[in-house]
């Protein structure tokens, strides 16, 4: 495995972890940038983080493993002598193959310009061949030859070719070749052979099609005797397919993971997002907060801070992207509404947030009406928002201004800044949750 793209090739789930770590970093440092310039905490960060080692973690152990497990196997193959057969005798004993011409192997009607260099395509196969080729044929088929320094190295390259290709529903023998399909019996069949120091191999459709092939280059495979079932080559999932067999393993595992990965979203979430009461100062009472809170509510703002509907809670409510525009004879209209609902808890010292977001976009035109309203609940650790919109400006009492063009930006942490202070200065401390959990539960969200 010191060959990394022949690594990546050999193992696609290997490639992938490799992909999916190289752009969640790309994405860490992104946004990381992006949080560090606004003056937010990258707390969510580690939040996102480990949320992703718990779900994805084991995935990509095993995967690894399997990789790892794999490559050992095909290691300790390689270097087992290859099992070479004798010349036939009085004890009956199965002949050696030896080398024949090329064209043999290709067949009489191989295409010239269709027989290229086999190692490009194979070149961990057949890493120690002197010369290999390998012809083509338009129904798919193809035929390899090559050519190594000694009988021991066309064996090993015999074995190498078998678990490359994962061969399934295999028989024969050293001496008279192996027949077996492809990728764990799902793809074509296969036969292959050593002559000496070569190797001869065919693909076709059927058993009985690459068998004749071979018959017809080297003679009948009834000849050669001793015909008996190979070894199953290395499987690429050895580990995880033991652990999907052992039930009582995977149904440990899974309720594991899944308590970890509830867990680490309640409590590394509304970790993530607290903000600790501010040292050094007076702490004030629920009733004296709420009015400090309420005097941040401001006519002409667009930020709305009042009481809740049950009078205990207090709600800060932006409305922001509110714009109406003609273009290309249509009529848009779109708003943005970011909402926050403070509960106290007095003997805890604690606001307790709930954030909720909504947009909307509509328009009208000779086509028809086009609807679109998306809403969400949770906690939103960062986010910054420029849009501008062209057309005819529309006000709010349907009149057309001079203006082309409207633009907006939301920054949420900006505007969360005003109620955190007012929440911290007083002793108090903000705390966003996910679920505005029972007394008894605040141990699992908070």
């Amino acid at each position: 495995m010191n060959n990394l793209p022949q690594t990546f090739r050999e193992y696609p789930a290997v490639a992938g972890i490799a992909v999916f770590l190289t752009v969640s970093l790309g994405l860490v440092v992104l946004f990381g940038t992006l949080m560090m310039r606004s003056g937010a905490s990258l707390k969510p960060l580690v939040f996102f983080i480990g949320f992703l080692a718990i779900v994805g973690g084991p995935q990509a152990i095993v995967h690894l493993l399997d990789a790892w497990a794999h490559a050992r196997a095909v290691q300790v193959d390689a270097a087992r002598p290859a099992v070479v057969a004798e010349p036939i005798g009085p004890t009956g004993a199965p002949p050696v193959q030896h080398p024949v011409a090329w064209d043999a192997v290709f067949g009489a009607d191989a295409d010239p310009a269709l027989i290229v260099d086999a190692r490009l395509s194979l070149g961990e196969v057949l890493r120690d061949a002197v010369e290999a080729r390998i012809a083509f044929r338009a129904s798919g088929e193809s035929a390899l030859a090559a050519r190594f320094p000694s009988a021991e190295s066309a064996g090993a390259a015999l074995n190498r070719y078998g678990t490359f290709f994962q061969f399934a529903e295999v028989s024969g023998s050293d001496a008279a070749g192996w027949t077996a399909r492809r990728f764990a019996g799902q793809g074509e069949w296969n036969h292959v052979v050593t002559a000496g120091e070569e190797l001869y191999a065919w693909t076709g459709s059927t058993r009985v099609a690459v068998e004749s092939r071979r018959e017809g280059a080297l003679g009948a495979l009834s000849a050669a005797g001793g015909v008996v079932a190979a070894p199953t080559a290395p499987s690429k999932q050895a580990v995880s397919t033991r652990l999907k067999q052992n039930t009582p393993v995977m149904v440990a595992f899974l309720v594991i993971n899944v308590a970890l990965a509830t867990g680490w979203f309640f409590k590394a979430s509304a970790w993530s997002a607290r903000t600790g009461a501010r040292a050094g100062v007076a702490v004030v009472d629920a009733g004296v907060l709420r009015d400090r809170l309420l005097e941040l509510n401001r006519s002409g703002e667009p930020v709305s801070v009042s009481t809740g509907a049950d009078g205990r809670t207090v709600e800060a409510t932006w409305r922001y992207g509110d714009a109406r525009w003609f273009d290309l004879m249509r009529l848009h209209q779109m708003n943005r509404t970011h909402r926050l609902v403070l509960s106290f808890d007095e003997a805890a010292r604690v606001v307790r947030v709930r954030e909720y977001w909504s947009a909307f976009d509509a328009s009208a035109g000779a086509d028809g009406l086009r609807f679109d309203w998306r809403a969400a609940t949770g906690i939103q650790f960062f986010q910054v928002e420029h849009k501008r919109v062209f057309g005819a400006q529309v006000e709010s009492d349907g009149s057309v201004s001079g203006r082309l063009s409207a633009a907006y930006t939301f920054d949420l942490q900006s505007l969360k800044a005003p109620l955190i202070d007012a929440v911290t200065g007083a002793g108090w401390t903000w705390q966003p949750v996910v679920w505005q959990a029972p007394a008894g539960l605040r141990w699992l969200t908070e």
